[in-house]
């Protein structure tokens, strides 16, 4: 962790290296300034680096400046020339994939054109060609090697497998854009909404700059509605998009950063930790991957909301819930829509009976485990909240029995908290597969929990040593939890209420002392230089 001495400095010696601003002695040129502008691009663009502090200022100034009738051209423009960058790895850059994602965006448009207009049987001829096309696309570049490596490992005679040729570069947002993608042609076939006619607008859709990494999956009847209307300059959601960036930073740099640099250590080798250190490892994994998810969505949607766009919505405090059908409907609430209308509706959902609502749902959990990627930990995670999700349907019936037999509305202050406990202890479990980067990995984490966990917790000296050991003062570790109880403390009062009214109703010097505090967290305890965000990889 460096100091905010030693950041300032990087940051001023990198500003005068290129601008001749401090350490050079030549003036500033064009030359010169042409050159600072390629080498930080060149280095790539992501919402936490340089490069995006240059890119969206001038993205937002020249979109507000610009006429009507430009503006979503300009913002297309842009989107496409993010996507370039974001593609950029090891200072190589893949056009090819710009070109995947332009190609996917043509392809769809023109066929939700044929889509609308076809009849009979040819449109579900259509429909089919799209899904399949876009499988496909997914299953060539995330899935391959995974499938040629199950089937070595059920016929090593027949299939033999090479994990090198199977090698394959991911084109970064494929599976949110190639989802966001199939959900539109649904609609367009359910006649829930009309093909866009304007090619500008669709590829927009599909490409926002804002989005196209790491989601939310917009659907067509909420991004693609807003850019077919009149967006005028709207003051005060500017406003209140900065400050959502803001937060959205303070969760990436602040937690996330910090966090993942202990849940990285103990995730490393665990068979080298006890159990209170595999414990606080996988809780503050538990804690990073929602900072750094969520706080991605809250830069996002503030950016989206900046230019007069509102993405949909993806987290609402899923830590908070009671349930594991109460976490899915506060986590990854875009996927988690996109799964209930395109997979477990259209399976039949829970029309059926309770067996084959059950199936569905043990379907439609697995699936979204091997969407977010293709590894048998990603595939155990989701059958784990598919089997939770089938045995709570079953027991539901039991469970309000027992409910009103003994009375527990009454004493609901008190069985509130244990459903909490136990739903955030099954999460936090589930995650630890999440995280592993294999099923061994996983089960000597899990075995091994149990080694010396009450000892040390009984122990101050050896509660002192481990929390040494896995890094916790070295990734500042008081402010961390310091932080992380003013983030949930901010989410309990906003439990009932949206952010903005919250705020509303704060004294306005109240406000600025938590906007000071924040931003005053970001420079002393923000990990700069952590490494990207963790659904950028799905």
């Amino acid at each position: 962790m460096e100091s905010l001495a030693e950041q300032l400095e990087t940051i001023w010696t990198g500003l005068g290296r290129y601008l001749g601003l401090a350490l050079s002695e030549q003036p500033i040129t064009a030359t010169a300034v042409k050159d600072w502008l390629f080498d930080t691009f060149a280095a790539g663009i992501g919402f936490t680096q340089l490069s995006f502090f240059i890119f969206f200022p001038v993205c937002v100034l020249a979109y507000y400046c610009i006429p009507r009738l430009f503006k979503n051209a300009w913002l297309l423009v842009c989107s496409l020339f993010f996507y370039y960058l974001c593609t950029i790895t090891e200072e190589q850059a893949h056009p090819e994939f710009l070109l995947l994602l332009c190609g996917c965006i043509l392809v769809n448009w023109l066929l939700a054109l044929f889509l609308e207009r076809a009849k009979g049987p040819l449109r579900r001829v259509l429909l089919a060609a799209g899904i399949v096309a876009s499988l496909g696309l997914l299953v060539y570049f995330k899935y391959v090697g995974f499938f040629a490596q199950v089937a070595h490992a059920i016929a090593p005679a027949i299939f033999r497998w090479d994990g090198s040729a199977f090698s394959i570069f991911l084109p970064i947002g494929i599976s949110f854009y190639l989802f966001l993608s199939i959900g539109y042609l649904v609609d367009v076939y359910r006649k829930t909404r009309k093909a866009e006619k304007n090619l500008i607008n669709y590829a927009l859709f599909v490409s926002f700059f804002a989005h196209i990494v790491s989601g939310p999956i917009d659907r067509s009847d909420g991004l693609l509605a807003q850019l077919n209307s009149p967006r005028p300059y709207d003051h005060a959601l500017l406003n209140e998009g900065l400050r959502q960036m803001v937060w959205g930073y303070f969760k990436k740099l602040v937690i996330a950063g910090n966090a993942a640099g202990i849940a990285d250590v103990v995730f490393a080798t665990p068979s080298r930790f006890n159990g209170f250190e595999l414990l606080c490892g996988s809780l503050f994994y538990t804690l990073q991957i929602y900072a750094d998810f969520s706080g991605y969505t809250d830069i996002a949607t503030g950016a989206g909301k900046m230019l007069g766009l509102k993405l949909a919505p993806n987290f609402d405090k899923p830590y908070f819930s009671r349930s594991i059908g109460e976490f899915w409907d506060r986590w990854h609430i875009s996927l988690s829509s996109w799964f209930l209308q395109y997979l477990y509706i259209p399976l039949g959902g829970s029309r059926k009976g309770t067996a084959r609502a059950c199936l569905n749902a043990l379907l439609t959990f697995t699936l979204s485990g091997l969407w977010h990627g293709a590894a048998y930990t990603y595939l155990v995670w989701g059958l784990l909240h598919g089997i939770m999700t089938a045995l709570s349907r079953l027991t539901k019936p039991l469970r309000q029995n027992l409910r009103t037999a003994l009375r527990l509305e009454r004493i609901k202050f008190l069985c509130d908290p244990l459903r909490w406990l136990w739903t955030f202890c099954f999460v936090n479990f589930a995650w630890i597969f999440f995280r592993a980067d294999s099923l061994e990995t996983a089960f000597t984490f899990i075995g091994r929990l149990g080694v010396q966990l009450w000892p040390t917790l009984s122990d101050p000296a050896a509660l002192s040593t481990s929390l040494t050991y896995i890094g916790f003062y070295k990734y500042n570790g008081p402010a961390l939890l310091a932080c992380t109880a003013f983030l949930f403390l901010a989410e309990a009062v906003c439990y009932k209420t949206s952010p903005e009214k919250a705020l509303g109703r704060v004294f306005f010097p109240v406000r600025l002392v938590f906007l000071y505090l924040v931003l005053l967290a970001i420079l002393f305890f923000g990990q700069f230089g952590a490494s990207g965000w963790i659904y950028a990889a799905y």
